[in-house]
């Protein structure tokens, strides 16, 4: 590879900050690079898609060209010491037509709290470093170093979206497990995640392998089954407890799972009362 390779990518600037002092900056037209920031202590505040948020420890911030950028740093008074608390911050910023296609391919999020991965934090301090000494071919290695970073950072943003779409799953499913035998709707699912009905059933169907209404069913299913051999409640209140609309739906269901309908289930395998 050659200084002159179009798909070459540029580290422009890379360092670790340490404020102590208020600090602000204002790209409020856009930028016209790649930024990179990882939250290393204190907090501070930056505009990400459009509005201000609180950024803490672990939060890595990505922002492409011609979006806006703003930061707000104002460190605080370490409790008891009388000092003040610095804000730290690694940041890295680039350019460069693999880095583009790169962006526009892996749809990463704006902020993802990646914690403090030993592997991103090597690499950020190697590509520092080795930006800083002046020697032969340079060019080329910070250009192998930053690709590396980038594909290290979409691996790990990756595996935490994947572990938080785990727990958004289980915080789906448990909701379910709480309210199936109410009436429930696909609208009320998600909401309880604060999430779009094709997202959550994407998450659940990814975690569970079936749909949350069906998952649902199956939670219906198992409880009217119960019901139905060991209880003395009319097939109809069965139905209604276990959280079905109709008995017609309730029997039809019934009768898929069971392979016969309630009545004949429970005359077959059903508990026999014999009250005194």
């Amino acid at each position: 590879m050659t200084a002159s390779d179009p798909q070459r990518c540029s580290v422009l600037y890379a360092n670790y900050f340490s404020h102590t002092q208020p600090h602000s900056v204002q790209y409020q037209e856009g930028l016209s690079f790649y930024l990179f920031r990882l939250q290393m202590e204190g907090t501070c505040h930056a505009m990400v898609q459009g509005k201000y948020e609180t950024i803490i420890p672990g939060d890595l911030l990505i922002y492409a060209p011609d979006q806006p950028y703003e930061l707000i740093v104002q460190p605080r008074s370490a409790p008891g010491s009388g000092g003040v608390q610095p804000a730290s911050d690694y940041f890295l910023i680039g350019s460069g037509e693999w880095l583009d296609s790169w962006w526009q391919d892996r749809g990463l999020p704006a902020r993802t709290n990646i914690g403090f991965d030993d592997t991103v934090i090597t690499l950020w301090k190697h590509i520092a470093g080795e930006k800083k000494k002046v020697m032969e071919h340079q060019e080329e290695l910070l250009d192998y170093l930053f690709r590396t970073f980038c594909l290290t950072l979409q691996q790990v943003i990756q595996a935490r979206r994947r572990t938080k779409g785990a727990e958004t799953a289980c915080k789906l499913k448990q909701f379910i497990d709480n309210h199936a035998h109410e009436p429930l709707s696909l609208e009320q699912i998600s909401a309880s995640a604060g999430l779009s009905i094709s997202r959550a059933s994407s998450l659940f169907k990814a975690a569970f392998g079936q749909s949350p209404f069906a998952y649902c069913i199956d939670v219906r299913l198992k409880s009217a089954e119960q019901q139905v051999l060991y209880s003395t409640l009319s097939l109809e209140q069965v139905a209604d407890k276990a959280g079905f609309q109709s008995y017609a739906h309730f029997s039809r269901m019934f009768r898929e799972r069971y392979g016969a309908p309630p009545g004949e289930y429970r005359r077959s395998f059903g508990f026999r009362f014999n009250p005194r």
